[in-house]
């Protein structure tokens, strides 16, 4: 299972650290305005119709799946219209992430194989 761990929330960005059983795999950052809850989301990777490509799309009871809310790669808030953004690197000082791309890559790998999400806050 994936953990995702919200540690930082400005007024525009909630930064945070993807986890997979407890081991560290890239940085997140997410839109403070635009966030889902807290809570435990099913994955499935699908190919988005934005993007025109497979990416990890995120739901629940509280979430459907027809939202759209994917895992995809971005550096700052304003790349995130609710979506989790994913980066090997960040820089709390200026809410970024970089090096997304590569970060995408790898959780949309490990997404064909894992199921599921769980949102923690620890502020």
């Amino acid at each position: 299972m994936f953990t995702l761990v919200r540690y930082t929330r400005t007024e525009k960005a909630i930064l945070g650290s993807l986890y997979l059983n407890g081991a560290f795999i890239c940085y997140t950052l997410e839109n403070a305005a635009k966030a889902i809850p807290s809570g435990l989301y099913s994955i499935e990777n699908s190919k988005s119709p934005k993007f025109g490509r497979e990416l990890p799309l995120l739901f629940s009871d509280k979430v459907p799946s027809r939202r759209g809310v994917r895992i995809h790669a971005g550096n700052t808030y304003q790349d995130s219209a609710a979506c989790v953004l994913v980066g090997m690197k960040r820089d709390d000082a200026k809410e970024r992430i970089d090096e997304s791309k590569d970060a995408e890559k790898m959780v949309t790998m490990l997404c064909r194989n894992v199921r599921n999400l769980a949102i923690v806050e620890r502020y």
